[in-house]
């Protein structure tokens, strides 16, 4: 067990009270996702307190013990909030199927976690991997778009010019979470070989940047997440028919790299469908305020022929 600093004491404290705060609001039959809200700012006001994603002391030097323990229920209080906000009653009726899918294998992975953590291989995995890669192999340019093809099948949908069904950033947030549970599974029994520490490292860097952006609120616009692209684009690109060689040699470590890779594609459409589901809800809310104010403007119009006819008559 991980001795925690004195100085991280009160940050873990908040955070254990935090924690408990998400799973009894999270228990409750019905709730709003606006009462996760408050718990969600003050998870990004610890985070702000951060330097380089390390919790700083007095002196403004990296704190020494707890590190590890504290950044640990920081991630697991987001990835609660992220479980209960991808609810079954945000996704669209056609995309039920895949969301049960997804829910089904979560589950079956995080079992996985618990009790076969550091005995599982890439081998193990296999099934799930190709899986979610179907799954994730039904979108069209980012999008899912299928129905219910009346046997627990998904079908694809014949109108692509139709509106996202609802839910878009809930299953990519599921697969997002599978692909992350299959790493943390790899992670404790596959090593990764030092020819391939590189990309590894990069590809590492590149997910806590992203989950950063996300969690301090998202994009504002599609160009930050070029960098991202292209960085992600180069690192694929290393790749033979799914693999990353080093000459003629496949070295250890395929799986995890490519269940980070696809985990931070993943996150990246994630942030592109939150960013353009913000702009749609604020495209729809700008024509009532439009109409509002059109209302204030005949209605001052009125009250100024009424005062002019007013004027008249009193003439």
């Amino acid at each position: 067990m991980e001795t925690i600093s004195p100085e991280l004491t009160p940050v873990l404290q908040k955070l254990v009270y935090i924690r408990r705060e998400i799973m009894a609001i999270g228990s409750r039959p019905k709730f709003s996702a606006n009462s996760l809200k408050p718990l969600l700012d003050d998870l990004r006001a610890i985070e702000s307190t951060r330097v380089d994603d390390k919790f700083v002391g007095a002196d403004g030097k990296p704190i020494e013990s707890g590190q590890s323990t504290v950044n640990g229920i920081l991630e697991k209080c987001h990835t609660l909030i992220n479980d209960f906000l991808a609810h079954e009653d945000h996704v669209a009726e056609e995309l039920k199927p895949i969301y049960n899918q997804l829910v089904e294998m979560k589950g079956t992975l995080e079992g996985l976690l618990i009790t076969h953590r550091w005995t599982l291989r890439e081998t193990d995995l296999y099934f799930y991997q190709k899986k979610l890669q179907e799954i994730d192999d039904l979108r069209v340019n980012g999008v899912f778009r299928v129905g219910d093809s009346g046997d627990g099948t998904a079908a694809s949908s014949d109108d692509p010019s139709a509106p996202p069904p609802k839910g878009q950033s809930i299953l990519l947030y599921l697969i997002r979470r599978c692909y992350a549970i299959i790493y943390k599974l790899l992670e404790s029994s596959e090593p990764v070989s030092e020819a391939l520490t590189p990309i590894h490292n990069q590809l590492t860097t590149t997910r806590r940047c992203l989950l950063e952006v996300k969690r301090m609120g998202g994009l504002s616009s599609a160009r930050e997440l070029y960098p991202y692209q292209m960085k992600l684009a180069s690192i694929d690109n290393l790749r033979v028919d799914g693999k990353f060689m080093v000459g003629n040699t496949i070295p250890e470590g395929q799986g995890m790299l490519n269940a980070l890779l696809s985990e931070c594609f993943d996150i990246c459409y994630e942030l592109k469908v939150e960013m353009d589901e913000q702009i749609a809800a604020s495209a729809t809310a700008t024509p009532t305020a439009s109409a509002a104010e059109s209302e204030d403007v005949d209605i001052d119009d009125d009250d100024d022929n009424n005062n002019n006819n007013h004027n008249h008559n009193d003439d």
